[in-house]
Parts: structure tokens; sequence; C-alpha cells
């Protein structure tokens, strides 16, 4: 039985913003690490805007695995390659592999984050769920 064309572009669309939300909770973490070592004058204001942005980004992050495992899909491994991050997920019984280039993941990542600070979790997240449909959602599609 072969997987329907809406199906799979679904399963992509969600693996593709597990990967980029994953990248972004460490690159949040290891910022959060760099900037209590540094002599930053807000300091607080910082930690607490890296410390809520990283928990937004983790609650949905477990949203979408919960969504993915709810129509059949699975992240079997990812691995960080030179220039890109290969992942390899199954789908219905199918395995597929698929490669996100740093740079376009870097990028994502960036705007995912402007996006997380201007709506905020609730909206951005709502929003998401709204558009898995078909709209262009950070370049997605």
């Amino acid at each position: 039985m072969l997987v329907d064309p809406e199906d799979y572009t679904h399963f992509a669309r969600t693996v593709k913003r597990l990967i980029l939300l994953d990248v972004l909770m460490k690159a949040l973490e290891r910022d959060h690490l760099y900037l209590k070592s540094s002599s930053c004058k807000l300091i607080r204001v910082w930690s607490l805007m890296l410390e809520k942005t990283a928990e937004w980004v983790r609650d949905e992050w477990i949203i979408q695995r919960k969504a993915l495992r709810g129509f059949g899909g699975e992240i079997l491994e990812v691995r960080q390659l030179a220039d890109y991050r290969e992942v390899k997920a199954k789908f219905r019984g199918y395995r597929y592999t698929q490669r996100y280039l740093n740079e376009w993941i870097r990028s994502e990542c960036e705007d995912l984050l402007l996006q997380y600070w201007k709506v905020g979790r609730r909206t951005e997240a709502s929003a998401y769920r709204k558009n898995m449909e078909g709209e262009n959602y950070h370049g997605m599609k």
C-alpha cells in the first residue's frame, strides 16, 4: 500500500518542525550558558527571556512529537554531518531519509525565534496547527 501524498506531506512538515524545534532548544540552552558567563548588563532580563522562550519551544516540541506519533510517524535517527543534518524517519512502515542543510536550519531557527518573540507561543502554535494543511509557514511547504 502506498502512502497518500497529502499524508506524507503532513509527515514531512512535522519532521522538519521537530528538527527545527530541537535545534532551537539546543541553541537557546547553549546561548543561555554563554550569557551566564558574560558580563552583560541586563543578564537577568535576557536570562528570563531565554528561559521562557526555551519553555515555549519545549512545549511545542512535545506537542509536535505526540502529533507525529499519533499519525504513525517516528524519527529513528538524527545525525549531524559537516554540511547538513541527516534524519531517518519511519512513516506507516516506510523508512525515509531527509537532509537539511545547516545554513537553512540556522535561517529557519532565526525566523522561528523572531516569531516566538513577536507573537508568543500560544498564538504561534495555534497558527501553525491551522496552517499545516498547505499554507506556507516559516518557509516550510
